[in-house]
């Protein structure tokens, strides 16, 4: 019985539509997402929301974070791992290393209920007139990276796709 259904399961897999994946690359992204905005400012989760939902993106050849991207397989958006805290992030946004290292050992630490891990945490922080994410690398001690547009308002879904996949670029994955 467990034979025929590891043959099933294999069958399965093989008829799943799956991105190209190319000899050394690291596969889509697990990612969380965070957004750590005081309010009124505090628009990144619904912005990513919608551009999770949406097929594709019309200024873009390519989409991030789009339902049909193949980059990204899971984003944690409605929940975070547990032990996460937006204080002790907002204190690591701003370089204290102790809880930079205590929120990467979480985000080391935790696998969702299929065993899933994440690559790293992207920490959306909208201050007036500019937009920043961080990209938190899921391995205790590593450098936050940051990357920032000007706005006047609020982000395009074009300009938060691009802020977002230029973050996770800088987040190290495994091979």
């Amino acid at each position: 019985m467990r034979r025929w259904r590891s043959l099933w399961l294999c069958f399965i897999a093989l008829l799943l539509p799956a991105s190209p994946l190319y000899a050394g690359s690291p596969g889509p992204y697990v990612l969380a997402f965070i957004d750590i905005s005081v309010p009124p400012l505090n628009d990144g989760q619904a912005l990513t929301a919608a551009l999770r939902k949406a097929p594709s993106i019309a200024e873009r050849e390519t989409c991030f974070l789009c339902e049909e991207s193949a980059q990204v397989e899971v984003l944690y958006l409605y929940r975070l791992p547990p032990g996460l805290s937006a204080d002790a992030l907002r204190l690591a946004v701003k370089g204290d290393e102790n809880a930079r290292n205590r929120m990467q050992q979480q985000l080391a630490a935790f696998a969702d209920k299929d065993g899933y891990q994440v690559d790293g945490l992207l920490i959306y922080e909208h201050l007036p007139g500019v937009v920043s994410i961080y990209a938190m690398p899921a391995l205790p001690g590593k450098a936050l990276h940051k990357v920032s547009r000007p706005v006047k308002r609020y982000l395009s879904q074009q300009s938060l796709d691009r802020l977002l996949e230029d973050a996770a670029a800088q987040i190290p994955r495994e091979i």
